[in-house]
């Protein structure tokens, strides 16, 4: 037999990628196999919730006209069973409710940012993408945002849904039937993400560029950023979109940032973009099996949702910039509750705002 070298050389070489692509093939496999899921199925959820009999009855957090009632210690079966009837809570707080959309008019997708317990969420981000071909929407929702919570048959902050509803709904089926009630939409999916795993995610896309007018600093989230442009780690970006007590430093003086929590969510979509246009650059399979490595183990998805098809979706969108996003702000007002908490009540239903951006069918 005649020994031909590029033959083998062409051997050795196909050998040597089918080996590599093995390698990473394996290493993605097992960073498949780490993402945690969560019980995830809203509409049974709510129906176990209904269903549920009810001995006490909630507190209610409103106001009644009927001097007679105090109904901010009554419980609400209690206040329905003297008065006769029952009470809508969409009366007490209408804009807090939206009307049904159909399930086909978009595919819904909500991105939660956990605080240190896991309990809370830190940030509410739904994109939706409508079905007929329009451009998608991203709207960041209030965390302080007063709604519905069909677990305790009262109103509550929308970020304490993440804790769940024990015996009848994981936090994600809580967390997307709040969403639900208030925005008249069906979440199709939802994702958790760590401060852990943001951080990571973002040493891994090398970080993010921030551009301030002067030295700005927030104590809380341990922000502390000089004047300029620059680069900043997972580390100072987690600072950068947690902040709520934004300071900067003009003359000798520290003045508060103006609506620095609706600031923080815009913060918040830049960032997202930014992320979006570092994984449009990703193409070698280590740089790959490196990002996927750190989400696997700090994401939490619903068990509809396999991360393969989640990491399709975001593939589908890398590269997304903000012009083509329709964007708009939920506006809200501050409202003071009978116990003396400080929430936000929308200015007008969802529905109403959406339509700033999107025409429903």
């Amino acid at each position: 037999m005649v020994f031909h070298p590029w033959k083998a050389a062409t051997v050795l070489v196909a050998g040597l990628l089918l080996g590599l692509f093995s390698f990473y093939a394996y290493q993605v496999n097992a960073a498949l196999a780490v993402v945690a899921t969560e019980p995830f199925n809203p509409e049974s959820a709510r129906a176990a919730i209904q269903a549920a009999p009810s001995e006490t009855g909630p507190a209610v957090d409103l106001e009644y006209d009927d001097p007679a009632f105090d109904v901010n210690e009554d419980p609400l079966d209690i206040i329905e069973e003297r008065l006769g009837s029952v009470i809508d809570p969409r009366t007490i707080h209408p804009t807090s409710f939206s009307d049904p959309i159909a399930d086909d008019v978009f595919d819904s997708y909500l991105l939660v940012g956990t605080d240190a317990s896991g309990f809370l969420a830190d940030s509410i981000i739904l994109g939706l993408q409508p079905t007929d071909g329009s451009a998608p929407i991203m709207v960041s929702l209030p965390r302080d945002l007063w709604v519905w919570n069909i677990c305790r048959g009262t109103f509550s902050r929308l970020n304490e849904g993440l804790g769940g509803c024990k015996g009848f709904a994981s936090g994600a089926e809580l967390m997307a039937l709040m969403v639900e009630d208030y925005t008249g939409i069906p979440i199709d999916h939802l994702a958790k993400i760590s401060f852990r795993g943001f951080a990571g995610l973002v040493n891994v896309m090398g970080g993010i560029s921030v551009c301030v007018d002067y030295p700005t600093r927030d104590a809380k989230s341990q922000l502390d950023i000089p004047a300029g442009c620059q680069r900043l780690n997972g580390d100072s970006a987690l600072a950068w979109v947690r902040s709520r007590h934004t300071e900067q430093l003009k003359g000798d003086t520290w003045v508060q940032v103006a609506g620095s929590d609706f600031a923080r969510q815009k913060r918040q979509q830049d960032v997202l973009f930014q992320l979006a246009g570092s994984a449009s650059r990703v193409s070698s399979p280590a740089a790959l099996t490196e990002a996927l490595s750190y989400v696997s183990k700090s994401v939490r998805l619903d068990s509809g949702w396999s991360f393969s098809q989640a990491i399709s979706t975001g593939w589908k969108y890398r590269g997304i910039t903000k012009s083509s996003v329709s964007r708009f702000t939920v506006d809200a007002s501050g409202f003071r509750t009978a116990g003396g908490a400080d929430v936000l009540v929308s200015d007008a239903s969802f529905s109403e705002q959406l339509a700033s951006v999107y025409t429903l069918p």
